[in-house]
């Protein structure tokens, strides 16, 4: 796994998520296609980088029917 401090990564999810939400000029189901679309590109991300916490995310968000 990388050397990400995890407070620096929980600020930049916050981030992420806070931009995504704030766009005004989307709708609500606009919104919700784009945190789809960052959420699969985070997954694409982790499987390449780091492919174990790919798997460990993939196998909770399913368990919470998210993913």
């Amino acid at each position: 796994m990388t050397d990400t401090v995890p407070r620096e990564a929980e600020d930049a999810i916050d981030a992420l998520i806070a931009r995504l939400s704030s766009v005004d000029a989307l709708s609500d189901e606009s919104k919700s296609a784009a945190h789809e679309a960052a959420l699969k590109r985070l997954m694409t991300h982790l499987i390449q980088k780091e492919g174990w916490l790919a798997e460990e995310f993939c196998r909770l968000a399913r368990s919470l029917g998210a993913y």
